[in-house]
């Protein structure tokens, strides 16, 4: 059973903060209109019940900034539009957070990323529909059909993957129709890497997936 975006479902322990700097969200504010603009980010009335769809975050500190809940609607988000995780309990399911909005309802997935790779320093959730269901054939790592985002199974199931892959690493999330995490320590080799899959599943290209997608 597929889920859609859009209900926070970890535990959330937020309070106002101040926004991050412009500059500190700039290489993730190219890569959302980017994203926005091959529509594997944003709100579309037929698509998931028309709730937003898609985040992306970069490591700051010990924590990270991310897009805000329900977000991808606006065109461009600017530092309002962030919240910055500041910690997390993987295995009690909560997150802490701060700044001028509430953090994206996949910030738990995003966490399991950055807790096992101290390296990985950016993380892109899609709705990428091609690349998703070509991603057996691809021989992309999939998290189980079973389970759900948001929910402490599927931070879980990241951190597996993650923690032996090859950098950049896409991933499908099987249990969550339509989405694919990026996770890399540049901002420019995540999202290549990310565009090469979208770009191989439209293709149909059989590729080889271990070394094309991670180079």
């Amino acid at each position: 059973m597929t889920e859609v975006e859009g209900v926070v479902k970890f535990q959330l322990h937020w309070r106002p903060g101040p926004a991050p700097d412009a500059a500190e969200i700039a290489e993730l504010e190219s890569w959302r209109r980017r994203f926005r603009a091959l529509g594997v980010l944003g709100q579309e009335p037929g698509r998931y019940g028309g709730v937003g769809f898609g985040n992306l975050s970069r490591r700051s500190g010990a924590g990270f900034w991310i897009t805000a809940t329900q977000s991808g609607a606006l065109r461009q988000l600017g530092p309002e539009g962030y919240s910055r995780v500041e910690s997390w309990d993987l295995a009690a399911n909560a997150v802490w957070a701060t700044g001028p909005a509430q953090p994206s309802s996949e910030a738990m997935s995003h966490a399991a990323a950055y807790d096992r790779r101290p390296e990985a320093a950016w993380v892109f959730h899609v709705h990428a529909p091609e690349l998703w269901r070509a991603a057996t054939h691809l021989g992309l790592p999939a998290t189980a059909a079973d389970i759900a985002y948001g929910t402490p199974a599927m931070a879980e199931a990241v951190a597996a993957i993650v923690a032996p892959a090859a950098l950049p690493c896409v991933l499908q999330m099987r249990g969550h129709e339509d989405g694919i995490l990026a996770v890399g320590t540049t901002a420019a080799s995540t999202g290549s890497a990310l565009l090469r899959a979208m770009a191989m599943a439209a293709a149909e290209i059989p590729a080889q997936p271990s070394r094309a997608l991670r180079r």
